[in-house]
This record gives structure tokens, sequence and C-alpha cells, in this order.
């Protein structure tokens, strides 16, 4: 127990992971509300545009924000951001393959009837989003410790 909590403790108890979760946050803020503007009024109804550029706006605030303020790479180059894109839309469709499998298993393994009991919606999000926060969290610190440091001068 001690080992898993000594884990715990060095990353998730952190300044850098609570700074992540703050851009979680506001990133989710953020997509929503582009998606809502896009979806009511300049593309009524048009899902897939609406939730394309949700994403697409919502992902470059949370590149440049954690980029600022919570893995402070030494150096920011092309590279970088394209991977980090790449890390945000592999996540996107994870989460929502993890969504579905959640979805599944709560409809037809525990019979639950959203109709009969609205609020069992939050569960799919809420625990697909709980599942893949902390690999997120890893998969981008990896990209920013591999492609943000700088390269040496050659002489």
């Amino acid at each position: 127990m001690s080992k898993v909590w000594l884990f715990v403790k060095t990353h998730f108890l952190t300044k850098k992971f609570l700074s992540f979760g703050i851009i979680g946050i506001i990133n989710t803020g953020i997509d929503a509300l582009v998606y809502l503007l896009f979806f009511d009024v300049l593309f009524p109804g048009v899902a897939f545009i609406a939730k394309g550029a949700a994403f697409i706006v919502a992902s470059v605030f949370s590149y440049f924000a954690n980029t600022l303020f919570t893995f402070k790479p030494e150096s920011k180059n092309a590279t970088q951001f394209t991977v980090v894109m790449a890390v945000f839309l592999v996540r996107m469709f994870v989460t929502m393959a993890l969504a579905a499998g959640i979805n599944y298993a709560v409809i037809v393994w525990f019979h639950v009837d959203y109709a009969a009991v609205p609020i069992a919606k939050l569960i799919t999000p809420i625990l697909s989003s709980a599942i893949m926060i902390p690999i997120a969290y890893f998969a981008l610190d990896a990209v920013y410790r591999k492609f943000g440091k700088k390269k040496p001068e050659i002489a």
C-alpha cells in the first residue's frame, strides 16, 4: 500500500497535476461554449462542424496553457505542437470508445434506464474522463519531455 500512496503522492498530489486539472476544466468550458456557438448560431444543427471547431479551439488553448503553466518545456516547436495535437486527437477517439463501452455496460449489464434515472447519464462521461485524465497527463508529460528540450548547437 505504501508504494501505491507514494506513486499517487509524487504524481498526482503535485502543483503540476493540479495545473493540468485546472486547465482541463477551463478547456472543457471552452469546448462547450464553442460547441454551443457553432451549433446554435453559426451552423445551426450541424453537430459535426460544431464539435470539430470546439475540439480545435479547446485543444489549441490547452496546448498553450499547458506549455506555459504545466509542463514548461525549455523550447517550443512545430513538432511538439503537432505531436500534442495528435495526442489530443487519439485521446478523443479513445475516450469516445471507452464511453461507448461504459454506456453499454450501464444499460445492458446493470439494466439502468436513463429515462427512469436521468442523472445516471452522467456515469459515462465522468467515468470515461476519470480513466483518461491520468493517461493523458502521462502521455503529454512524455511528449513535452521528448520534444521540449533544446537541441545542442553544432559549432
